[in-house]
């Protein structure tokens, strides 16, 4: 009874405690940002949802009258940015406190994967795996990345969604998986159902859920993290023990497949091969080694990951807007003609297609809320008081579905892109704004994953038709168009379409080379 009593008298007193640090805590002389009332210890945490939380923000921001929001989920400061003008002033002109990253809980503390150089903490572990990757797909060697582009849409797109049995989202995935497993690792990759891109397909989607705060409850509470593997509610745990055993299967078996084609002499020109050779004479070259094949795993995971849902999201908008993907088709044929397929030398001349791409990256930006920032220090911005340790969160699809920008911004409309044949310049350009970040943090292979969409889209056009699917009755099946509710990739939900080839073009005669490849 004794110890019953003496228990409750400690709570009371931790709940005391917790009470008057939470009431008394320092003040700021200037206001946070505007945002909804908060309770106290919780804040805003009861009123933030899991899903689609850059919808949330947006219509929030819309509600309040304001583009930057200050939410405190049980005591940690989120500051929402859903302006491109407020992104640039912090987190480009002021990166110096703007570009470390905040620790993901499920992620990086849970499932132990702390290696991957986007999410890293900003320093010199960050630069140098940054280094590596720039050293290779720096934009003066674009030639590689495009040939290689080129081959994969060739040799696995094309045949694959010319040859029973079509399925597109596979036909989409061997290839962007393939195309990023040749540029990392040099490794050959089948056509169908290659199993590197399998493994890599479930490991990051598993990684984009555990990264997004809306997924797993232990993002927004940390202490969870502490909750034994036993407990009701704890799957979480076991989702992080798999994912982090697959993870580092994912990053090692390549690797080491790499480094024996190597040793071997029989690997082709790639992005660990040149980093290894560049580094071997090193006195840290293990060191090195650790870091180039951290930087290989992102590389691979990442660039596949977003791309996929890009291109998904271009065949999307083509099933829904038949006029627009006819008008591209038109434009393609006046390029390129009947009798060949589409090069990157005729992408210049093809300037609605560019604004369709642009559009595709608007309607559904890749990176919805962004990847997000922390402040290393407090800040003061237009006379609002930012803290020192909030999380910065630069929402994208509010910047790109701003309706004073972009009127009636939820209809896809490449138009916005496209007057008196080329590219306004009093709009922003999704290529070049939000889509792939801001300031130091930026994605550094955005002329990667564009290459590439924009390669496979004209490649499509040019010899498929993208139609609805059809029902038991014959009828076309109406697709609705939805995207993942809590992942920090914005990928399209499953939807059925076909691909048919297009009337007056000899599919067999331009992918006669390439319909009998099954390695690559």
């Amino acid at each position: 009874m004794t110890l019953l009593y003496l228990r409750d008298i400690l709570f009371l007193c931790l709940c005391v405690l917790v009470h008057f640090i939470y009431r008394y805590r320092r003040k700021p002389l200037l206001p946070y940002p505007p945002g909804l009332p908060r309770w106290p210890i919780v804040g805003n945490a009861f009123s933030v949802p899991l899903t689609y939380m850059h919808i949330f923000y947006k219509n929030l921001g819309n509600q309040l009258g304001t583009k930057i929001i200050y939410v405190e989920l049980l005591g940690r400061p989120l500051i929402v940015l859903n302006d491109i003008r407020m992104a640039k002033d912090l987190l480009e002109r002021r990166s110096g406190l703007y570009s470390s990253r905040p620790v993901l809980p499920m992620l990086t503390e849970v499932a132990g994967i702390d290696y991957m150089f986007g999410s890293m903490i900003y320093g010199d572990k960050w630069r140098s795996h940054r280094r590596l990757f720039q050293q290779y797909f720096s934009p003066r060697k674009q030639y590689r990345v495009e040939e290689r582009a080129l081959e994969f849409v060739r040799k696995i797109l094309l045949p694959s969604l010319y040859l029973p049995p079509q399925d597109v989202h596979e036909s989409v995935r061997s290839c962007i998986g393939g195309f990023s497993t040749s540029l990392t690792y040099g490794l050959p990759t089948r056509r169908h159902k290659d199993p590197l891109v399998f493994l890599a397909e479930d490991v990051f989607a598993t990684m984009a859920a555990a990264g997004s705060p809306g997924k797993y409850l232990v993002n927004l509470i940390t202490p969870l993290k502490h909750v034994p593997e036993w407990m009701p509610g704890a799957n979480f745990k076991r989702v992080a023990r798999k994912l982090h055993d697959e993870a580092l299967k994912l990053m090692e078996e390549p690797f080491q497949a790499t480094q024996q084609n190597r040793d071997e002499g029989t690997l082709s020109d790639c992005f660990v091969l040149e980093s290894l050779e560049r580094n071997q004479d090193k006195a840290d070259f293990e060191l090195q080694s650790q870091h180039i094949k951290q930087t290989a795993a992102l590389v691979y995971g990442a660039a596949s990951e977003t791309t996929v849902a890009a291109a998904m999201t271009f065949i999307l908008a083509m099933l829904t807007c038949p006029d627009v993907q006819r008008r591209v088709q038109q434009e393609i044929d006046s390029v390129v003609g009947f009798d060949r397929l589409p090069e990157f030398s005729d992408i210049p001349s093809m300037p609605y297609l560019s604004a369709v791409i642009k559009e595709v990256l608007r309607w559904n930006p890749i990176l919805a809320t962004g990847v997000p920032h922390l402040t290393t220090d407090e800040d003061v911005y237009e006379g609002y008081y930012i803290p020192k340790g909030s999380v910065i969160l630069a929402n994208a699809y509010a910047m790109l579905h701003d309706e004073k920008v972009f009127p009636n911004p939820t209809e896809f409309n490449p138009e916005r892109f496209f007057k008196n044949g080329a590219m306004p310049s009093d709009v922003p350009n999704p290529e070049e704004v939000a889509t792939f970040g801001f300031g130091r943090r930026i994605c550094p292979g955005a002329h990667v994953a564009l290459s590439m969409l924009y390669i496979a889209a004209a490649s499509i056009l040019a010899v498929f038709d993208i139609c609805p699917a059809l029902d038991e009755k014959g009828n076309p099946i109406k697709v609705v168009p939805e995207f993942i509710a809590a992942s920090i990739v914005s990928e399209p939900l499953p939807f059925q379409c076909k691909l048919t080839p297009r009337q007056g073009k000899n599919v067999e005669s331009l992918l006669k080379e390439h319909l009998s490849v099954e390695v690559i």
